[in-house]
């Protein structure tokens, strides 16, 4: 791992994540990348206002990212290596170029708990790029402090058609920490069953993609998969959620509203997207 982006809106829940993505930059040796994406607000009051211009906007923007690199500079030293970047657009957006264009390898994203209409209806940058961003998304939700991962719970249905490269990224995490990983299959008492060749099938290519990583297979059922993942966490003191959105997986649902937003708000250890 070689480049970690950590995006901040200067919140204390970002201010959080930063935190955490320093010191896993530190234990990886990786660079840190603050990044901030910033756009000219519309203004359609009637009554004559003064806008900043994208000069000044920018320079007031990056002496923010500039004062919380010192800050770490201050707790960590020159054990980290860290740069600033400040960019004009949607974050979203802005983001997910970036991490195209650098090669990014992980994303670290802070998340705040809410409340009915806030998790509904307005959603966060964080859960669109869960859904959109093409590198691996660690959700930080608030309050959550970096330690050692050592149990990781990858949450899958065992059905889709090619793992290996996808799971990529979950096997360095479990070589960085030495970690072990719980294979864990929520299912529905609604859904049709499968052929036991079906089974068999997919659970050897899982097999095969998982080779030379410390695992095991755990299955529970649940009519609500979100709710099945976070009991099976708690019962198993889980350290790590790792979760996969492909479109034609049985968890793509988990990925649509409003189960993304359910599992990132609700998630009280850090949330892995993989892509």
């Amino acid at each position: 791992m070689k480049i970690i982006l950590v995006p901040t809106d200067f919140s204390d829940v970002a201010e959080n994540a930063i935190n955490y993505a320093a010191e896993f930059a530190i234990l990886t040796h990786a660079k840190l990348i603050l990044f901030h994406a910033y756009h000219v607000p519309l203004v359609t009051t009637e009554v004559p206002v003064i806008i900043l211009g994208l000069d000044e906007l920018e320079k007031g923007r990056m002496e923010g990212l500039k004062k919380i690199e010192r800050n770490l500079y201050l707790k960590y030293g020159k054990t980290i290596s860290i740069q600033c970047v400040c960019k004009c657009g949607f974050a979203v957006d802005e983001i997910k170029l970036y991490t195209s264009k650098h090669k990014v390898d992980l994303v670290v994203m802070g998340m705040q708990g809410a409340g009915y209409l806030t998790e509904k209806i307005i959603g966060s940058v964080t859960t669109s790029l869960i859904q959109k961003a093409e590198c691996p998304i660690l959700v930080i939700s608030k309050g959550v402090k970096f330690k050692n991962i050592k149990k990781i719970v990858l949450a899958c249905d065992y059905n889709e058609t090619e793992y290996k490269e996808i799971l990529e990224p979950l096997k360095e995490f479990t070589q960085i920490f030495k970690s072990h990983i719980y294979v864990f299959n929520v299912e529905r008492e609604v859904e049709h069953a499968v052929s036991a060749a079906q089974v068999v099938s997919d659970f050897m290519k899982l097999e095969h993609s998982l080779a030379g990583a410390d695992h095991t297979f755990h299955y529970a059922s649940n009519e609500d998969i979100v709710n099945g993942i976070n009991e099976f966490v708690e019962e198993y003191k889980m350290d790590m959620v790792v979760m996969i959105p492909l479109k034609h997986s049985v968890l793509k649902n988990i990925f649509q509203e409003p189960n993304t937003k359910r599992m990132a708000f609700h998630s009280k250890v850090p949330l892995l997207a993989l892509h």
